[in-house]
């Protein structure tokens, strides 16, 4: 039985690509060059890294950009998929913990204020504590020692493989949301096209 769920942030539980997305373009547009917003979404869902690299990011423009991506009001916003509020009370409500596991800062926790969810969250790991990205385990082998977690009842969710990589490295099972049906060769112990596939893998894995 899993009782231990870790989320990623970007694409698992909130649908914020357009957002990141449009602010990666913002960016360039700022700097006169423009990027194809289609290629840009492409590099972001395997990482932001491969996008900054793809796209020629120096790292005095990453501040910049993640002040733009930090920008909640900055349009289109994110916002979390139908059926994620319910499925995080499910957890909370039924002897489960949840856990967030991003790449993203603070502001990731300011969303969850923004829709009243960060009460269902036992624990966060941004990217103020200067982890290793992912597929790095060290995160969830943080959240492990921390909260004195058994790795057969954890289950690291994320939308792109080194999410569910970051999982398998730390030694617990991995489920990978592929919205858009594209990553079937990537590696992850429970695969789920669907936000509702997703939902009814965790019900019967907490039975």
């Amino acid at each position: 039985m899993i009782s231990e769920f870790i989320w990623d942030f970007d694409g698992m539980l909130f649908d914020t690509y357009p957002h990141t997305t449009a602010a990666l373009c913002e960016y360039f547009r700022r700097h006169g060059k423009c990027i194809d917003p289609g290629e840009a979404f492409s590099q972001l869902k395997i990482s932001i890294r491969k996008a900054f690299s793809h796209f020629g990011m120096t790292a005095e423009g990453e501040k910049e950009f993640y002040e733009i991506e930090d920008d909640l009001d900055f349009t289109p916003q994110g916002f979390p998929y139908e059926g994620v509020p319910e499925m995080l009370r499910f957890v909370a409500e039924n002897g489960g913990r949840n856990y967030l596991f991003t790449h993203r800062d603070k502001v990731a926790i300011q969303y969850l204020d923004k829709y009243n969810l960060t009460h269902l969250f036992t624990d966060f790991v941004t990217r103020e504590m200067d982890f290793p990205f992912k597929p790095a385990p060290d995160g969830i082998n943080y959240l492990l020692e921390k909260h004195s977690l058994d790795p057969k009842r954890c289950l690291m969710l994320g939308d792109r493989e080194i999410d569910c990589l970051s999982g398998l490295n730390a030694g617990i099972s991995s489920l990978l949301f592929d919205e858009f049906s594209s990553l079937g060769n990537s590696k992850y112990t429970f695969y789920e096209t669907t936000m509702d596939g997703v939902f009814g893998k965790v019900k019967e894995l907490m039975k």
